[in-house]
């Protein structure tokens, strides 16, 4: 017996469980099958001995973990091993003894008894009259404590192990047989404590040939060999006759328990710190290495003669063993056995761990085939160690479940394994004096392991069937691995009755953001395991299952006062938008279906808006706008905000019509609405057309959002500018106005009153129509060309090609009666004919659609001009024209007539000179007739002056000339020569 306060509560705790092996000729940590139905108190073993205490009986263990029974001893509550001999005490408190008595271990004196005692077990008389609470076995001596306090040895004293003062206080000559009787304790013989008052001993713990009790207040005594600091007296000691106090830390608190090994001790204090002290050679003090300061390797402290605290050990010690050179400790927090020290004979159940070094382990080191198991008891022998893990239940998955049973509870936990009768018991908790009920409730159970982990390793569950119940309480759920002997470790489940569902808020949110979603409902209560799930209806049938929380209604008034928060599901991939089933579990598994309604999940975005801008009119509603996108979808819950630029604290509400999965399409307010949106919603002007006509302001923009599930907008938001109409006057042209059928000819409009600039390059929809100012002389579709718009508020398009054999000429034109006649064609009512000039109506519609009665200018059309003739003062020898500066030049040709814009374009028929500067003179078109001066051309009398082509002063530059109607933009299509006289 190493703990005697555990020995009443180890004796009526027997538990069935799995008992674990290892050693010397074991290459991995084995369950030994024959005592998976055996109920088992605690495991001792020491030296090369081990037993089980199962239900009072000792049961023996060898090397290989072979069992024997013992029918002589019952009721036992603790064995202890020495070296030759074995003690146990039974439940009245008598020792038995068995093994060899050569040197007295045995105390049953000079008599024919130690020769019985070496083949059964014999009691121990001379104690008969005293009640032991713990008792312990040295190399070859014996303690006991007794219920009183008092501490009797016998035995072997030649070391001073059994605390008693000979006559002779030389040392035992062990060379000498008559020195080593004369120091032998045959009979049990009471230890005297010197301390002022008496302090009653508790238990005792014993090395190979030293001693160790504690006191009832916590004190350690210690005597016997103490060559390695194993006494923790403070110094090295071969012989302690009697009893001398351990240097006890200050500040530890009262030491509570002490085991031995061969010349180490480990202890810990009320406080659950553990301490060792004595040989440190293999590591077993668990105190690590430390650092010399010669040559900076790390080196271990050989020995160490008083307590010290265990730092490495990751924890509170609930259970400590020492034997031989090795240790090992129970952490408190999840019974996690850790061994340490000499790792002979793989005693220490490290060799499942590749790259560790199985023959010295330095600090504590959990042993990896008992991880994530509750170790109850362990122990070590020299060849091997033994720990058993008892079936417990440490807790259910769910911890809820509802009333109607038939949910699948894993009870994750220690100690199961395979077995056709094992048991789940559910008792329920009376809820109104929190009594157990007399009729519990019971399921098969499946022995299960974590997906991927391989059997008989880390933790291990039982699955079972929840059985039904009809009110909502609380139930204790307990296991019998052999239908019989019920764990006495339990777990508490929860019963609830199925919750009913009626609303979820918002209906649909985005696939890439997580939004908050409100399920409301009946019966919903917090379990700290709610799952919502979203179950894709049609397409690949996927689900998303996300955690929930419990939260409260603002309406408390409402019978559904609470309801189930959640995020929505993200979703990268799909065909959107998705409609999924949402259900409800509150224990994270049994779902409650939310009937009646379906939950969209969408990647809705809006791209543009087709107008993004509208006229408005005093008196009437502006045309409908189309938002462009995707993944549109019908909601009566979608709705457009817009707010006004500058103002966002004023919005307009309204509700988009569903088109197509790419397109909605609103109305935007009408100018009433946006005076009242400006003035407020509270305000009691009556907004009258006059007070709409007479506002300055002539443009506004709003930010358009959109929401489909009326809570969360869409990320992406879009300007929409609302303008008045353009009235006549207001567009200003900046460019010609004019240009030839061949298209191309680049025009900029202007709108100032619907500056500032930055607002009109909201205008992305804006368009000009041209079509023929005279619908009678002429027939033609009209043309729409988009327009763009510059950062300076310019709008500019270039005009489109108009191909003069489609238009269609009427008779009745009297401005083509020559025309006609020239032709000398038939007297139909409509035929073709080539034009000279048309003149097109440019009409503007900012939003791409509404062309006003008003907002329209004029441009003409003409065909190609032909230059045919230069008449000029001089003519060369090649009858090419020549002038000088200042002389009137006449040009002849078709198509011209007079724009206002007529330009004659001179430029260098040299080619050195070609790309040199043109000059554009101004020129009046008269009767056909495009006239102007010659100018002075300062370039060409530079060029001659630094290459002079002749020797006299009469110079000469040919030039070619061509015509322009509309300021330069285009030109004739093709051009004479004039050669340009000066003087060098």
């Amino acid at each position: 017996c190493i703990e005697s306060q555990r020995m009443d509560k180890l004796s009526s705790d027997s538990k069935a469980g799995e008992l674990f092996a290892w050693g010397c000729k074991k290459h991995t940590i084995q369950v030994l099958h024959d005592f998976k139905d055996i109920k088992v108190d605690a495991l001792h073993g020491n030296y090369r001995q081990a037993c089980v205490l199962s239900e009072g009986r000792v049961i023996s263990l060898d090397g290989e973990g072979s069992t024997a029974h013992n029918d002589v001893l019952a009721h036992i509550k603790c064995v202890s091993f020495g070296e030759t001999h074995s003690l146990a005490v039974d439940d009245k408190g008598s020792i038995w003894t068995q093994g060899s008595g050569g040197s007295g271990q045995l105390g049953l004196g000079a008599t024919k008894r130690v020769e019985d005692a070496s083949k059964s077990w014999v009691e121990v008389s001379f104690l008969s009259q005293h009640r032991v609470i713990s008792l312990s076995c040295g190399s070859r001596h014996s303690v006991a404590v007794t219920l009183t306090g008092d501490v009797y040895t016998w035995g072997r004293g030649c070391e001073g192990q059994t605390g008693h003062r000979f006559t002779d206080d030389n040392h035992c000559n062990k060379s000498d047989p008559h020195a080593q009787r004369a120091e032998i304790q045959l009979l049990p013989k009471l230890v005297v404590i010197p301390s002022q008052q008496h302090e009653p001993a508790k238990f005792t713990a014993c090395g190979p040939n030293f001693t160790i009790i504690l006191t009832r207040r916590g004190v350690p005594w210690a005597w016997g060999e103490g060559r390695c600091g194993e006494l923790g007296v403070g110094l090295r000691i071969a012989k302690q006759p009697t009893p001398a106090r351990v240097c006890w830390p200050d500040d530890a608190s009262k030491c509570e328990f002490v085991t031995c090994g061969w010349a180490h001790v480990l202890a810990f204090d009320s406080n659950c710190k553990l301490f060792s002290w004595g040989f440190n050679r293999f590591g077993q003090l668990g105190l690590g290495l430390c650092v010399s300061g010669q040559n900076s390797k790390s080196v271990i402290s050989t020995y160490t003669i008083s307590p010290r605290r265990v730092v490495h050990f990751p924890g509170s010690v609930a259970f400590a063993n020492a034997a031989a050179n090795s240790s090992a400790a129970v952490r408190a927090e999840d019974g996690m056995l850790f061994t340490w020290g000499s790792g002979e004979a793989r005693r220490l159940g490290h060799f499942l761990e590749k790259g560790l070094n199985t023959e010295h382990v330095h600090c504590p080191r959990s042993v990896p085939g008992l991880r994530e198991r509750y170790v109850s008891s362990a122990t070590l022998t020299e060849t091997g160690g033994f720990a058993f893990v008892p079936s417990s239940v440490n807790y259910a998955e769910p911890a809820s479940v509802p009333t109607i049973g038939g949910t699948k509870v894993l009870l994750w936990g220690g100690g199961f394994w395979k077995s056709s009768g094992c048991v789940v018991r559910f008792t329920p908790l009376d809820e109104g004096t929190l009594a157990l009920e007399t009729r519990p409730r019971s399921s098969i159970g499946k022995y299960v392991t974590p997906k991927g982990a391989r059997i008989g390793a880390g933790k291990t569950g039982i699955l079972c069937r929840m059985p039904r119940f009809t009110t909502t309480r609380f139930v204790f759920a307990e296991v019998a691995m052999n239908g019989k002997d019920f764990t006495t470790s339990r777990v508490c489940i929860r019963l609830y009755d199925n919750p009913t569902l009626a609303a979820i808020k918002p209906v649909c949110c985005s696939s890439t953001d997580a939004h908050d979603v409100i399920i409301i409902g009946k019966s919903l209560l917090e379990t700290n395991e709610i799952k919502v799930r979203f179950k894709e209806l049609g397409g690949q049938h996927r689900e998303w299952i996300v955690p929930a929380k419990l939260t409260a209604l603002c309406d408390k008034n409402d019978p559904l006062d609470t309801a189930i928060r959640c995020k929505s599901p993200c979703i990268c991939e799909g065909n959107f938008p998705i409609q999924a089933r949402v259900a409800v579990a509150l224990n994270g598994s049994d779902f409650v279906t939310l009937l009646k309604t379906t939950f969209i999940l969408h990647n809705a975005t809006i791209l543009s808006l087709a107008p993004d801008c509208r006229p408005l009119h005093p008196s009437t509603t502006p045309d409908a706008v189309s938002i462009l996108g995707q993944s549109f979808f019908d909601s009566n819950k979608m709705s457009v905000n817009l707010t006004l630029q500058g103002n966002s604290q004023r919005g307009y509400f309204c509700r988009p019509r569903y088109v197509n999965k790419n397109t909605l399409a609103f109305t935007p307010p009408s100018l009433a609405e946006i005076s009242q949106c400006i003035r407020g919603h509270d305000c009691s002007d009556i907004v009258t057309d006059h007070d709409i006509a007479q506002a300055e302001q002539t443009t506004w923009t709003f930010m358009l959002r959109l929401t489909l599930d009326g809570v969360y907008f869409l990320n992406k938001s879009l300007s929409l500018v609302l303008y008045k109409q353009i009235g006549q006057g207001d567009t200003k042209e900046i460019s010609s106005m004019c240009g030839p059928l061949t298209g191309g000819t680049r025009l900029s409009l202007h709108f100032p009153y619907l500056s500032p600039a930055p607002v009109l390059t909201s205008f992305t929809s804006a368009v000009v129509r041209l079509r023929p100012k005279d619908n009678k002389s002429a027939h033609i579709e009209p043309t729409i060309v988009s327009l763009k718009c510059s950062k300076a508020g310019e709008f500019s398009f270039e005009t489109p090609v108009i191909d003069s054999g489609s238009i269609v000429v009427s008779s009745k034109s009297d401005t083509l009666v020559e025309a006609l006649k020239s032709t000398n064609g038939d007297a139909s009512s409509h035929f073709n004919l080539p034009i000279e000039r048309l003149d097109m109506l440019v009409e503007v519609a900012l939003d791409g659609q509404t062309f006003g009665a008003h907002c329209s200018t004029c441009f003409t059309y003409y065909g190609t001009p032909e230059v045919t003739e230069i008449k000029a003062t001089q003519y060369d020898a090649s009858n090419v024209p020549a002038a000088a500066a200042g002389v009137d030049i006449s040009i002849f040709g078709r198509g011209f007539f007079e724009t206002g814009l007529v330009k004659v374009v001179l430029r260098s028929s040299v080619a050195p000179m070609r790309h040199a500067k043109t000059h554009i003179i101004d020129a009046v078109c008269t009767r056909g007739v495009v006239e102007f001066v010659m100018p002075i051309l300062h370039l060409f009398h530079v060029a001659c002056e630094v290459n002079p082509p002749h020797s006299h002063k009469e110079c000469k530059h040919r030039l070619l000339v061509e015509i322009s109607l509309n300021g330069g933009l285009n030109k004739t299509s093709n051009s004479m020569y004039l050669d340009y006289l000066f003087t060098c």
